[in-house]
């Protein structure tokens, strides 16, 4: 009888680390397949420009990029549409809050010129960023603005003379968005941008 209950006991047991294993196990390939999912991946690229579309970035932006693709490649670039989407791209980009993993996840950020990029992203991630919640994982349950659209109200040239920023045609675009829901973020936002050689670069946003 003693052996008998040793030997159920052992069973018993047995079942109960084998279910607490495949358990382990299952949780393991879930948060894998949340991982990979959520993983960043390049699915276009424009390599003259170094311009690259992650796959987590918000549908009206990769919807851009195919328009900047057009234009780019075209034979001879048109630098007022250029300078159009690309100031719609950053905005977009910028306040669509809710595509972002953390507070340091900055849009737009490959638009900046090199020279104000790191200082952008700080004051940033000190403002409009501040309250944005980590998420690695996918399950965030903060309430962030989403774009849904832009276009451009309107766009012109200036003379540009400032400290270390000359440019005789420097662009000044003004985009508008809507989101997906108002939670009082800008609608409306003034782009600056200089000449880099062929590239156009954001020194500015109002």
């Amino acid at each position: 009888m003693k052996q008998k209950r040793k030997l159920k006991k052992k069973v018993v047991i047995f079942l109960i680390l084998a279910l607490a294993f495949i358990i382990f196990i299952g949780v393991l390939i879930l948060t894998n397949g949340k991982k990979s999912e959520n993983k960043v991946k390049v699915v276009d690229e424009i390599k003259e420009y170094g311009y690259v579309l992650e796959n987590n970035k918000p549908k009206q932006y990769k919807q851009l990029f195919k328009e900047l693709v057009k234009v780019l490649k075209a034979d001879k670039v048109n630098e007022e549409e250029y300078a159009k989407l690309i100031s719609q791209m950053f905005a977009v980009d910028f306040y669509d809050l809710n595509s972002k993993t953390s507070k340091n996840d900055i849009g737009g950020i490959t638009f900046i010129s090199e020279k104000s990029r790191e200082n952008f992203a700080l004051k940033a991630s000190d403002t409009v960023y501040k309250y944005v919640e980590i998420n690695v994982s996918g399950d965030r349950k903060q309430e962030l603005p989403e774009v849904t659209n832009s276009s451009v109200k309107e766009i012109k040239t200036e003379k540009l003379d400032k400290k270390n920023v000359k440019d005789d045609n420097a662009y000044v675009v003004t985009v508008n968005l809507e989101y997906k829901k108002d939670l009082d973020y800008p609608k409306e936002v003034v782009v600056k941008l200089l000449h880099n050689d062929k590239k156009l670069e954001i020194y500015e946003m109002e």
